[in-house]
């Protein structure tokens, strides 16, 4: 049995657009994008007691390649799913898995200031009423994930030792909501479609807090002194001051 496999693999960041960006591909005419949004398929044990109800969270490799396949349509040139989690602290197998079964894959990770990714991620966890803390106590926890999960270079390091730099494109949300059709076209020529998109694509909307900015001048100061270090290493990866950003 053939497996259609994807050949584009969005890996994140969490609450950086990969959910817009998502429905963006998915209706371009030439890609098949997976109706699973958070596939999670190289995350997981080799073997899972989970529910299907909880399959998504706990991580899908325990199914296999077939269950895999069945996701994409076989019959476009462009294949892809959009799974944040990879990049997660807690995955650091989906990496060397993902190059084990999709080597040519081209990569795609979508970054946003760091803090205000970091506030955004606070703002769910209240939303969920998992978040109990208030903004400052919880943004600055280095145990927690708003510092790690903001910390992009640190997260994307483990696809650079597994993958080649020119299969992995790194997107700034804050152009993807600006100039949409600008970088949408930036992405398909990324994954070998060289022609822009039709009609310009609706821009990635930006969820408003009804409680206010959970970040007030000095606690954003002190998050970005939280990740100075790496916003360093990502500019200088993609040769890119990102003048969006205000550190």
């Amino acid at each position: 049995m053939d497996l259609v496999l994807p050949n584009l693999v969005v890996i994140g960041a969490m609450k950086c657009g990969t959910s817009a960006l998502h429905r963006m591909l998915a209706a371009h005419p030439a890609i098949s994008m997976a109706a699973v949004k958070e596939a999670n398929f190289f995350i997981g044990a080799e073997r899972s007691n989970a529910s299907p109800g909880t399959s998504w969270r706990d991580g899908q490799w325990c199914r296999g390649l077939e269950w895999y396949s069945s996701l994409f349509d076989g019959s476009l040139p462009v294949r892809g799913e959009s799974s944040p989690g990879y990049t997660s602290p807690d995955h650091s197998q989906s990496a060397p898995r993902m190059r084990g079964v999709v080597p040519e894959a081209r990569l795609v990770y979508l970054v946003r200031d760091p803090a205000e990714r970091a506030c955004s991620q606070f703002r769910h966890h209240v939303r969920e009423k998992d978040e109990l803390r208030p903004a400052d106590e919880a943004l600055l926890d280095p145990a927690s994930q708003y510092i790690s999960r903001s910390r992009y270079h640190a997260r994307l390091r483990p696809y650079l030792d597994h993958f080649p730099r020119e299969q992995i494109l790194v997107v700034v949300q804050e152009r993807l909501r600006e100039q949409p059709t600008e970088e949408l076209s930036r992405i398909l020529r990324h994954v070998g479609l060289g022609e822009a998109p039709v009609r310009t694509p609706p821009a990635p909307a930006v969820r408003s807090s009804p409680n206010g900015d959970c970040l007030p001048r000095r606690l954003r100061e002190q998050f970005y002194e939280e990740v100075a270090d790496d916003v360093a290493r990502l500019r200088a990866l993609i040769d890119d001051a990102i003048p969006e950003w205000g550190c």
